[in-house]
């Protein structure tokens, strides 16, 4: 089925309308009563919607894809491929108008002729804009995980309005025809959402191999904070939270129960002042604990270093630099911070491989001979956290689970790289409910 310039043009140009009062325009899109009523934001607030999206939509398939933003403007493009072949082209760009951001969009055919004028574009001003979805004047764009849904409101020779509905799916690498038949040959199941909080130990317990001495989360500035961190993590709607206690452990869920029934206060560990407090917030009426506790073997790395400190001795001495400058940094984030800040940095995609890397960097080169200590050592520390993953197997035992686990930083990036490896799960991006805390 071919689609006409001119269907697209009447979708489009819905931007143009004027109503008395902000309103409905269909059932999922808003109108701009005024242009002075536009919603108050910055480019950087729409970073959500960076990425490569798929999708099917308006007979064919559809492709957007967003860089993240860069100064004050946003650049996107959009295809539609129909019937094998290319229909036409979009290029899109958020970018700032005043106090407010206006979606613009130019429309190109196949041969790169354009619609419009030189000079014109067609645009969307902001009506309003939440955590996870931004209104624009007819057009409505809401992200749930790797999930994205465009919802168009189209408007008719008669004046009157109908809906179209445009749904996406994120994907890291682009796909060869070859790949994509391998995809469409595996089964299909609906992944689990999954949302990874990766945190500094509040109640400074000591057990890591470098600590930060973390100040007293039940200072009421901190308890502020903390219940900050929890509202924006609730608007994921988890249904089930996973804290870092032995799997099943019984006296942690009991705890829990204490703590639904008033008996007791929190205590200060990321596990009762995030993971109690938002699972009592949504009205679960349970916790999860999914740890596995599991030493790590080190006993043969002294034994190596020792043998060769010249060798060795500077992988040793990197680790110890490197481990001290970061407890460092973080105390200065929250020190001059908030939790809800400090908390956005430590989970920072490009940090957590950062961290990560130095297990590569710092024990993988301890080997002499069949003396593979600092591997054994690696390899106890996968070991574990791949026991931690798959207890989500055991605690998801419904069709619309959505699991927020809340866990010691260092966990994150194999959690996550198990994830994004499983063909159960899909891991969201915790810092879009941190972003200005």
């Amino acid at each position: 089925m071919k689609i006409t310039h001119t269907f697209f043009l009447l979708v489009l140009l819905c931007s143009t309308f004027t109503l008395t009062a902000q309103s409905a325009l269909t059932e999922h899109t808003l109108a701009l009563d005024r242009p002075e009523n536009v919603a108050k934001a910055n480019v950087q607030d729409f970073n959500w919607m960076a990425g490569r999206w798929e999708g099917q939509g308006f007979g064919g398939t559809v492709e957007e894809n967003w860089n993240p933003p860069v100064g004050s403007t946003m650049l996107g493009s959009f295809r539609l491929v129909t019937e094998g072949e290319p229909s036409f082209y979009e290029l899109l760009v958020l970018m700032p108008e005043g106090e407010s951001v206006v979606y613009k969009v130019k429309h190109f055919n196949p041969d790169l002729t354009g619609w419009e004028e030189k000079e014109k574009s067609v645009a969307f001003p902001l009506v309003k804009l939440s955590q996870d979805t931004a209104w624009f004047n007819g057009l409505t764009v809401i992200r749930d995980g790797d999930l994205c849904t465009h919802y168009l409101a189209m408007k008719g020779k008669d004046g009157t309005h109908k809906e179209a509905k445009l749904e996406y799916r994120r994907r890291d690498q682009p796909v060869s025809l070859a790949e994509q038949e391998v995809v469409d040959m595996l089964p299909k199941v609906d992944l689990v959402p999954l949302l990874l909080l990766g945190s500094y130990h509040m109640s400074n317990p000591g057990l890591d191999m470098f600590n930060m001495e973390s100040d007293d989360v039940q200072a009421p500035k901190r308890q502020k904070e903390i219940q900050a961190v929890v509202d924006r993590l609730a608007l994921w709607r988890p249904t089930k939270v996973a804290v870092e206690a032995p799997y099943g452990d019984s006296a942690t869920i009991a705890r829990y129960q204490d703590y639904l029934r008033g008996k007791i206060t929190l205590r200060n560990s990321e596990e009762e002042q995030i993971g109690f407090r938002l699972a009592k917030q949504l009205g679960h009426k349970t916790i999860y604990p999914i740890d596995v506790r599991l030493m790590l073997n080190d006993d043969g790395i002294s034994e190596i270093v020792g043998s060769n400190p010249e060798k060795y001795g500077p992988y040793m001495a990197n680790l110890e630099i490197i481990g001290k400058s970061a407890m460092a940094v973080m105390s200065k984030w929250l020190k001059e911070g908030t939790i809800g800040s400090m908390l956005y940095n430590m989970n920072d995609p490009f940090l957590n491989e950062v961290s990560h890397a130095f297990y590569f960097q710092a024990f993988v080169p301890i080997v002499k001979d069949d003396n593979y200590a600092g591997t054994n050592m690696v390899n106890d520390w996968y070991n574990r956290n791949l026991r931690i993953f798959s207890n989500l197997h055991q605690i998801n035992d419904r069709p619309d689970d959505r699991i927020f686990i809340v866990y010691g930083a260092g966990h994150v990036p194999l959690l996550q790289q198990f994830a994004e490896d499983s063909p159960y799960f899909r891991v969201d991006q915790v810092q879009d409910y941190l972003r200005g805390l």
